[in-house]
């Protein structure tokens, strides 16, 4: 009975540890965000200290810009405050050129702001990371100069040049403060970059083995590693700021990630070749299983160096096993079957085998990037995954950035607001720092939330600590408490976006001044300015232009399908690889960033739409690029022009005729090279076994995705989807 008891006790105990605390960030957080959290706080102070020491007239922005430039890694802010001093100095430059051309002016001062705005944000969505950043802190730095300035337009250059000390002042203090706090910055960057890619070829070859296995893996699992391989790939920019841009590991690293995308969309076309084949002989089964356990043991050896060129002769050796033709007719030989059914099994033996002999290269050159050896003849930027750039994406960030602005000058206008010129640069701030976003409205409305909380928290100083003391350090018990909450919060992903508002206007609600304290009437100003301009800026994102998950999977697909009828083109240039599967990938993290853990049966359908179109893409490319070969039969040259003529996009056709053209080329290519494995020489055959295989992907990923490439049938599921919300 006691022992029953305690079973139960300790069962209860271990529900409870597990239950999810919404405040375990606060009360039990990480020693990293402690760590982040009294680094940025000492930071900030010290530049508030510095600000106040040099009588700066808005010491409170040095502090925020500590805050607005720390990140998680030194990486991210080193680069982010590189940046934002590039995004002030555009910011300086753009407010001084309006207020100078358009002084007595405002319905020519309020347009030519937003049309800086929109060329500002647009600008910024076709770059990433924070070179993205610069755009968007150019475009709010130039309104909150500008519109400071036009009581005092005689002056905007002292303005600008004072809000450029602020920002360069903060910056400083939070690189000092990261340098101090962090030791040995190049090693660590390595070894962490090494653990990245250890981590991220793990999950991989573990995805691949189970497809070897015949057990297919869920889309999910081959989602989350490309997902995981595009975000390694931005992250290692950061890690090039730490250990430098020269640096051979660095590009190397690059090129690994492309290799290792290369190597899962392999696994797709290695799936649908299992999935088609009819039978295969039960050695290339064992095959199959033993090239499995590989892959599966490779990623806890890459661990120790010396291992790795074992490895590699290992899959050397692997290669010319699974490339040994004539072992494979010697055992068929051997069997008491009818002699074309030897010859189909034959070839469905070397269709396998050429795929598992493809993803065994692919490994090869992984482990070649891997090691980065210089001595190697290495060529980084052939594999390196591209970004594409979203134009459409731009033109909407533009045009909303530019109406926000102008709407917002109109209010004032018609109100005659004293707090107007604060509103439009809250506006501005709202609209530039998240235009770069996918889920806009999500994002701004947590950022809002964070400027709430702010408001709320600058009660206690203002009203409450400040007006008891009179130097700073009265100034330091009443700020450091609170910077340090929001710092904590900053580390944690729930409330990340909040405490980034949190953090960034906090200084700015306290009215932080050398000569002079916020009273309640001023603070109340402030605040409702700030309230009222962010949720003015919601509501921006909620009426112009809003985004739309739908006009997003339309938008997607229309870009993979043009992308595919240019591979098809045979006039046109071949595509580069690595670029075909840095545009699907992007577009699948969109999609996967927009939806969070709530994936509906639409989205689900364009995911697998663009994992199956990125497997016809490469198979597609690789019959154009197989084409080209100087020893390719002329036989099979012809065959494969044949195949491709009259493919790509024309004027005079519809897109069923397309689609059933396309059925019929497949078709009939697939036969004839069937018949034609029964009479060509042993020595030609690997080659047709290569091309049959690939049409046979083709056929298998056109024939298994019809729901989301034919236009009737995807635009029946994209109204189901509106009508019923998702």
């Amino acid at each position: 009975m006691i022992a029953a008891y305690l079973a139960r006790q300790n069962a209860a105990l271990a529900r409870w540890r597990g239950r999810p605390r919404p405040f375990s960030w606060l009360f039990a957080p990480s020693m990293n965000a402690v760590e982040f959290a009294l680094r940025n706080t000492i930071a900030s102070l010290v530049a508030l200290g510095i600000a106040f020491w040099m009588e700066l007239g808005e010491p409170q922005w040095a502090a925020m810009t500590v805050w607005i430039t720390a990140q998680g890694s030194r990486g991210e802010s080193l680069s982010k405050g590189r940046w934002r001093l590039v995004g002030t100095v555009l910011g300086m430059v753009g407010a001084v050129a309006l207020v100078s051309a358009f002084p007595q002016a405002p319905w020519l001062f309020i347009p030519a702001l937003g049309l800086w705005a929109g060329l500002c944000t647009g600008l910024a969505t076709l770059f990433q990371n924070f070179r993205a950043y610069a755009f968007v802190l150019a475009a709010y730095t130039c309104a909150i100069i500008a519109t400071g300035a036009l009581n005092a337009p005689d002056h905007v250059f002292e303005i600008a040049m004072a809000r450029g000390t602020y920002i360069f002042l903060g910056v400083v203090c939070e690189m000092v403060a990261g340098l101090v706090f962090s030791a040995s910055l190049a090693v660590k960057a390595r070894r962490t970059m090494k653990a990245w890619l250890n981590e991220a070829i793990g999950a991989a070859s573990h995805l691949i083995g189970d497809v070897l296995d015949g057990a297919a893996p869920p889309e999910a699992a081959i989602r989350a590693v490309f997902s995981r391989t595009l975000k390694l790939n931005e992250q290692l920019e950061f890690t090039v700021v730490e250990v430098g841009r020269s640096d051979h590991a660095i590009a190397c690293a690059y090129a690994t990630i492309g290799i290792l995308s290369k190597i899962v969309s392999r696994s797709l076309g290695m799936q649908a070749r299992l999935s088609t084949a009819s039978a295969f002989s039960p050695a290339t089964l064992t095959d199959l299983h033993e090239a499995a356990s590989f892959i599966r043991s490779l990623p806890t050896r890459l661990e120790d160096k010396t291992m790795r060129a074992v490895l590699r002769a290992e899959l050397t050796q692997l290669r010319a096993r699974f490339d040994g033709a004539s072992r494979l007719a010697n055992e068929s030989s051997e069997t008491r079957l009818h002699p074309e059914e030897i010859q189909r099994r034959s070839a469905e033996d070397r269709i396998i085998l050429h795929g598992i002999r493809l993803i065994l290269e692919e490994y090869t050159t992984l482990l070649l990037y891997l090691e980065a050896d210089p001595r190697e003849a290495l060529a980084p930027a052939r594999f390196r995954l591209r970004r594409v750039v979203h134009l459409h994406a731009a033109f909407h960030n533009a045009i909303r950035s530019a109406i926000a602005i102008c709407l917002a000058g109109l209010i004032w206008e018609v109100t005659a607001w004293p707090q107007g010129a604060s509103f439009i640069s809250f506006i501005a701030v709202v609209v530039g720092r998240f235009a770069t976003t996918d889920n806009t409205v999500l994002v701004s409305n947590r950022f809002f939330y964070g400027a709430c909380m702010a408001a709320l928290a600058s009660i206690i100083p203002v009203f409450f600590v400040i007006p008891t003391g009179t130097g700073f350090e009265a100034l330091i018990v009443a700020l450091a408490p609170l910077m340090f909450i929001g710092g904590l919060a900053a580390r944690n992903p729930a409330t990340a976006t909040a405490a980034g508002a949190y953090n960034t206007f906090l200084p700015a609600l306290i009215g932080l001044d050398n000569h002079a304290r916020m009273d309640e009437l001023t603070w109340f100003n402030a605040t409702i300015a700030l309230v009222l301009g962010l949720g003015a800026g919601v509501l921006v994102f909620r009426c112009i232009l809003p985004f739309n998950i739908h006009q997003l999977c339309v938008l997607l697909r229309r870009r993979a399908l043009h992308g595919l009828m240019r591979i098809c083109a045979p006039r046109r240039r071949i595509p580069a690889e690595n670029r075909w599967i840095g545009l699907i990938t992007q577009g699948m993290e969109r999609v996967i960033r927009y939806a969070g853990a709530r994936l509906t049966p639409f989205m689900e359908l364009n995911l697998h739409g663009l994992l199956s179109v990125m497997t016809l893409g490469r198979n597609l490319l690789f019959l154009r690029m197989m084409a080209r070969r100087p020893a390719l039969p002329s036989e099979l040259a012809e065959l494969i022009a044949g195949f491709f003529t009259g493919l790509g996009p024309h004027l005079l056709r519809s897109a069923a005729r397309e689609e059933a053209g396309f059925t019929r080329k497949i078709e009939q290519s697939i036969a004839i090279l069937r018949d034609r494995l029964d009479t060509v020489g042993e020595e030609t055959r690997p080659a047709y076994c290569e091309v049959l295989g690939s049409l046979m992907v083709v056929d298998h990923e056109w024939r298994n995705n019809q729901t989301w490439l034919n236009d009737r049938s995807f635009r029946r599921a994209l109204q189901q989807a509106r009508l019923e919300g998702v």
